[in-house]
């Protein structure tokens, strides 16, 4: 097996595990803070979407901001949220917002955040498999070449990881306050 399809192959599984940790959740659930400045499940799981969708599309592809899903799919339109220029480089992907940034996020429902979810999943596989292993270790397109695909897809996918075991924690929590 390729490296490429391995990492594509663990992209689609991070997302079939989170589609098995929230589907169905509520809007309390997926609300849920353990303290007033903590990140949500719901605001966690739009971060690491958006990181994918920023990935397939504008560093994987060199393509602008406005072809990213989040706005080619509706979902700025449907949300009234334009995450573009917020954050690390103007990626509008949650990593270095400040705490009000955070708070505009739109709460989305389950459902949409892993439609949201499985598109740019999509994306990013599908980019993943039409590239050869030599592609993964050159400088990837967008973001003017600044680190290769793979300088780009580790971090991303080893965040997916750790958002994954944040997740879980979070709904432990939640549920021994519930109790």
């Amino acid at each position: 097996m390729q490296d490429v399809e391995l990492l594509a192959e663990w992209v689609e599984e991070l997302a079939r595990d989170v589609r098995r940790e929230i589907e169905g959740f509520s809007a309390g659930e997926l609300a849920w803070q353990p303290d007033p400045q903590a990140n949500s499940i719901g605001v966690t799981v739009w971060h690491f979407s958006r990181w994918l969708d920023v990935l397939a599309v504008r560093i994987l592809q060199n393509r602008p901001p406005e072809e990213e899903l989040w706005h080619t799919q509706g979902w700025a339109a449907r949300t009234g949220y334009d995450p573009r220029g917020k954050g690390f480089l103007g990626l509008g992907a949650v990593t270095g917002y400040t705490w009000p940034e955070v708070e505009e996020i739109p709460a989305l429902p389950a459902g949409d955040l892993l439609a949201y979810l499985e598109q740019v999943v999509g994306a990013v596989s599908g980019e993943l498999r039409a590239m050869s292993s030599e592609q993964l270790y050159q400088s990837a397109p967008g973001l003017e070449g600044s680190r290769t695909a793979y300088g780009w897809v580790k971090p991303i996918v080893k965040g997916f990881i750790g958002h994954m075991g944040e997740i879980q924690a979070l709904k432990a929590m939640q549920k021994r306050r519930s109790q």
